[in-house]
């Protein structure tokens, strides 16, 4: 079924889709009549039009960021460091870390 203007859509059942004895749509027929929805704006998105043709604007945030935000700036480049894990309780093995391993334990 296709639909030339969305606006005028009739709620009743002749456009409802087509749909076979199980309920599953027929061929040639869609449950959404308006399709699928335009994409809408990300803080990415208005970010990069903000600085596409101010150069010079970018710039100084950069700077700024680096100046002001150096960790934050350096996680977001490598990524969160990891963080130890704690457990509590009695663990059914023992949790040895690599670099403190005997040669023989390492195979």
């Amino acid at each position: 079924m296709i639909v030339q203007n969305p606006e005028k859509l009739d709620k009743t059942s002749d456009s409802k889709p087509k749909r076979d004895k199980k309920g599953r749509l027929l061929p040639g027929n869609t449950a959404n009549l308006l399709g699928r929805p335009k994409r809408s704006w990300s803080i990415r998105d208005k970010f990069w039009q903000r600085f596409e043709k101010k150069p010079e604007e970018l710039k100084a945030f950069l700077d700024r960021l680096l100046r002001d935000q150096p960790g934050l700036v350096w996680r977001m480049l490598e990524g969160d460091p990891t963080k130890p894990i704690e457990l509590g309780g009695e663990l059914p093995f023992q949790i040895i870390e690599i670099g403190k391993m005997k040669k023989d334990e390492k195979k």
